[in-house]
């Protein structure tokens, strides 16, 4: 039987520390955001060839996160997993509060924020971009629909949780696919790329609502049922092998074209090897898997965070190759030539992330960190006690 939902107390001096910490953190990026607004993306490392920079590698590994924190809503609701039913409240407002997190870093990001408006009015369909505003924005709308359907009107919660799932696929396909059909960029474009973030935010977003709710359980004192954990574990194995089978294939299609020789080549060399080889395939594919398939590390809650933790890392690993990688290396305009200019034709783009950038990044992180503290403070997001359902076994362990 399923606890009672309730929210925390959230008195003690712990809980204050860290919301004051999230607040400090959030006013540095704040600041980074005055002063870039002030003095320009000059201030930046950003320049004419990498023109999105760590800000939105948090902005968007954020959104990604968001996606896939509806994991646990999903599972119950469109797929009755009754397990994880008791976590469905949780797993629409973490995905609302990683939304808001990520969209506020990417707004702050656009050099113009006043002119927001501007896009919103002159709009062009043609654009991912474009989709994109009623992709977040219908997401967003969906997610609240979901939680406040769950707290007031829960003979709408299938209906809504259903719809709100769907767009969720919808949404992370279209962001990968702001950089899959960018034909002129070698590395981006690929048809797999928005498969490769929907896959991306599967194990991201159960790895992240793993480690906030065992975290959560243990600091509150309330007790969760091993066997939950788990269960994550096990969804966790399954969504990071579909994560590497689907980087295999990517690679593979692009490599049986000659025209992709050159890019991969230095993709897997160059000076982005590194954050590909450790980032991208260890901390997204091969260090997880090596901790949950271990016998003794993936039979336990303290291995199962780790993994979870690497996971996350990946995220922002795969985010970060992506978009830098895809920016620094230079466009092939003239086929079958070498091209060189005083515009730094032909030449690969250098790219040094300023400290601005990671704060404003990190400031996203915060603010989506004070509102989750906040929401499990005064919503009943958890139950009082998270316990497995009478009869319900682990289909198999490591």
């Amino acid at each position: 039987m399923l606890s009672e939902f309730s929210a925390i107390e959230g008195r003690s001096p712990r809980y204050w520390m860290l919301v004051g910490l999230f607040a400090l953190v959030l006013a540095v990026g704040m600041g980074a955001f005055l002063a870039i607004e002030v003095y320009g993306h000059g201030i930046t490392g950003m320049n004419n060839q990498v023109v999105w920079g760590m800000p939105h590698v948090f902005a968007i590994s954020l959104l990604v996160m968001a996606s896939g924190a509806l994991n646990l809503g999903s599972m119950s609701t469109v797929f009755a997993t009754v397990q994880f039913k008791q976590f469905t409240r949780f797993s629409a407002f973490l995905a609302i509060v990683l939304l808001v997190g990520g969209l506020t870093v990417l707004l702050l990001d656009l050099g113009r924020p006043d002119r927001l408006l501007l896009p919103m009015l002159h709009m062009n369909f043609r654009s991912m971009f474009t989709w994109n505003v009623f992709l977040y924005s219908g997401f967003l709308v969906l997610c609240l629909l979901y939680l406040w359907s769950m707290f007031s009107y829960k003979q709408f919660t299938k209906v809504v949780g259903s719809a709100a799932f769907a767009w969720r696929v919808i949404l992370t396909t279209g962001t990968g696919s702001i950089f899959g059909v960018i034909q002129a960029r070698d590395v981006f474009h690929s048809a797999i790329t928005g498969p490769m973030f929907v896959a991306v935010s599967l194990t991201s977003g159960t790895a992240l609502s793993t480690i906030l709710l065992v975290s959560t359980y243990r600091r509150t004192g309330r007790h969760m049922d091993e066997k939950l954990v788990f269960g994550l574990r096990n969804a966790l194995i399954f969504f990071t092998l579909l994560v590497g089978y689907l980087f295999v294939v990517e690679k593979f299609t692009k490599m049986y074209s000659p025209a992709f020789y050159d890019v991969e080549l230095w993709l897997f060399t160059g000076p982005w090897a590194k954050l590909y080889w450790f980032g991208v395939w260890g901390c997204c594919v091969i260090f997880p898997l090596m901790i949950l398939f271990n016998g003794r590390w993936g039979n336990t809650v303290h291995g199962v965070m780790a993994a979870s933790g690497i996971t996350v890392v990946g995220v922002f690993a795969f985010v970060a190759h992506v978009l830098l990688a895809g920016q620094s290396f230079p466009f092939d305009m003239f086929p079958g030539y070498q091209l060189s200019s005083v515009f730094l034709d032909g030449v690969d783009a250098v790219y040094t992330p300023a400290l601005v950038e990671f704060a404003l990044g990190f400031g996203g992180i915060a603010l989506s960190g004070i509102l989750f503290l906040l929401g499990i403070k005064f919503f009943r997001l958890l139950p009082g006690r998270a316990v497995a359902p009478k009869g319900w076994e682990l289909p198999w362990s490591p």
